[in-house]
């Protein structure tokens, strides 16, 4: 079965935002498990401040380096993203973000790249 576990970091307790070099907020997982993961948190950056929330769940295929899944992006959900899992890293392709969405372990943490054209950093 494909494990989401092993692309992300740290996924318990209060976690913090990174945007490049500089903290824009915090949140945790509020549910972590290898079919589901739910982040929520808030951000103050670039002069806006709001919520964050990314939700990946439903993965289709087991042992697979390819699929389908459910993932949802503050609150829009798309039911029908195709993921890929190659070098280290689980991408997404889903009709809510203008590029693929990359997600792996990075420095203990969990490194999200291309989310709105932002590349984010969540760890403690």
């Amino acid at each position: 079965m494909v494990g989401l576990g092993q692309y992300f970091g740290t996924h318990a307790g209060n976690l913090k935002i990174y945007v490049g070099l500089f903290q824009v907020g915090s949140g945790s997982f509020t549910s972590f498990s290898d079919m589901l993961a739910r982040f929520a948190g808030s951000y103050n950056a670039f002069g806006n401040s709001g919520t964050f929330t990314i939700a990946i769940d439903r993965l289709s295929a087991a042992n697979a380096s390819s699929g389908t899944c459910r993932v949802t992006l503050n609150n829009d959900t798309d039911e029908d993203v195709t993921y890929h899992i190659g070098g280290g890293r689980l991408t997404l392709t889903t009709s809510l973000n203008p590029t693929p969405v990359g997600i792996y372990v990075s420095q203990g943490g969990t490194q999200i790249d291309g989310i709105s054209g932002h590349n984010l950093w969540i760890g403690q």
